[in-house]
């Protein structure tokens, strides 16, 4: 039997990752599918964090949502074999941009973002709601709907900090096996292009953009994610 494993994205409850889920059990037969929360995590024990989350999951595939996705890459360097398929959800090979990676947050507006969030994380959730369901015709009732992890304020500044420090560039360049890449076109977290950028970093590796489709992928899009998802399973990758 094949095991999934969906790891959602930073403050997010594994709640809403549970449409996807949902999507993949109908989708793929034979399949158990988990859904884990992110552990606090910080920049000063990463190595550390990333070794106690992987002893927390079952071999097999591994989705992850955004900052869930780039640490299901982190942990398939660390640990290909326990690791080998996986599949990132609206998640950039960084984050915040750099010299060589203009297609992500621009580094002003992120260091903006974590020092409200660091004053005012209440109101700075709320406005991160409406970031995440952006360019969904609902996005506004998607955002009330969000739910937000079990964390407290100082363990998601953490994990912030942590999401603008992550490069995966080299990760996602020289993976043991290829992996799938899910985008949505009209994502005001990562730019759409960043999904030519990914797909440069290796050739065998997919990449799939919705067109219409904001960072909210796994709540907008389930059943176009499950299909995709199967589709590459089904075409060598299990």
């Amino acid at each position: 039997m094949k095991h999934i494993t969906l790891l959602p994205g930073w403050a997010l409850a594994p709640d809403n990752m549970q449409p996807l889920r949902e999507a993949l059990l109908e989708r793929i037969s034979n399949v158990t599918v988990d859904i884990l929360p992110l552990p606090a995590i910080q920049l000063s024990s990463l190595e550390t964090d990333l070794s106690s989350l992987a002893q927390q999951i079952k071999p097999g595939v591994l989705i992850g949502w955004s900052l869930g996705g780039m640490l299901a890459v982190q942990l398939h360097r660390r640990f290909p074999e326990h690791f080998p398929q996986i599949v990132t959800l609206a998640a950039n090979a960084c984050f915040v941009e750099r010299k060589s990676w203009a297609d992500a947050m621009p580094t002003d507006i992120f260091k903006a973002f974590y020092n409200d969030y660091r004053d005012t994380p209440e109101k700075t959730l709320k406005r991160f709601a409406l970031l995440v369901t952006q360019g969904s015709p609902h996005a506004r009732q998607l955002a009330k709907n969000l739910s937000w992890d079990a964390l407290d304020a100082d363990q998601r500044l953490h994990s912030l900090a942590v999401l603008g420090m992550l490069d995966n560039r080299v990760a996602l360049s020289r993976p043991t096996q290829p992996m799938l890449h899910c985008l949505g076109a009209l994502d005001a977290l990562v730019p759409e292009g960043a999904a030519p950028a990914i797909a440069a970093l290796h050739e065998t590796s997919s990449v799939a953009v919705h067109p219409q489709a904001g960072h909210a992928l796994p709540l907008e899009q389930p059943l176009w994610l499950a299909e995709e998802i199967a589709g590459w399973l089904e075409s060598g990758h299990a």
